[in-house]
């Protein structure tokens, strides 16, 4: 791997680090969980010879951009109301042209744990639009 490429690598491992930190903000779990995650799909990747083809390492690379991406405009993170039996998603500017009212439709727990405490029901989806935007009911 030559030292440009190294210092892709590098980069973006240190972008999915903050992405990861930005996304899961106050969920120590999601966070130590993501780290591990991280971690070990760079670690799977570490030796990667020198002679590989072009093609396979900047897939590699590609693919630390597109679960940057994922992480900073494709997961949204909601709050379950247990009192009002909804699950409140706020939709940030940068998730904004990605996703409406329209396309969310459905829940998918990050963990099991989570999903204990949704009780087997299914809530509703709540969702509020960035500032200046008007909220809409699922």
């Amino acid at each position: 791997m030559s030292s440009s490429t190294a210092l892709r690598a590098l980069s973006g491992y240190r972008r999915l680090f903050r992405a990861r930190k930005q996304l899961f903000a106050g969920d120590a779990r999601a966070l130590a969980e993501s780290r591990l995650a991280i971690r070990a799909e760079f670690d799977k990747n570490r030796h990667v010879a020198t002679n590989a083809p072009p093609e396979h390492v900047e897939g590699l690379l590609s693919m630390i951009d597109e679960a940057e991406d994922m992480l900073l405009h494709g997961i949204v993170r909601g709050e379950l109301n247990k009192e009002r039996n909804v699950v409140e998603v706020k939709i940030g500017p940068e998730h904004g042209a990605r996703m409406d009212g329209e396309t969310m439709t459905h829940v998918d727990p990050i963990t099991a744990e989570t999903g204990e405490k949704m009780d087997g029901s299914t809530p509703k989806i709540e969702i509020t639009k960035s500032v200046g935007s008007k909220s809409s009911n699922q």
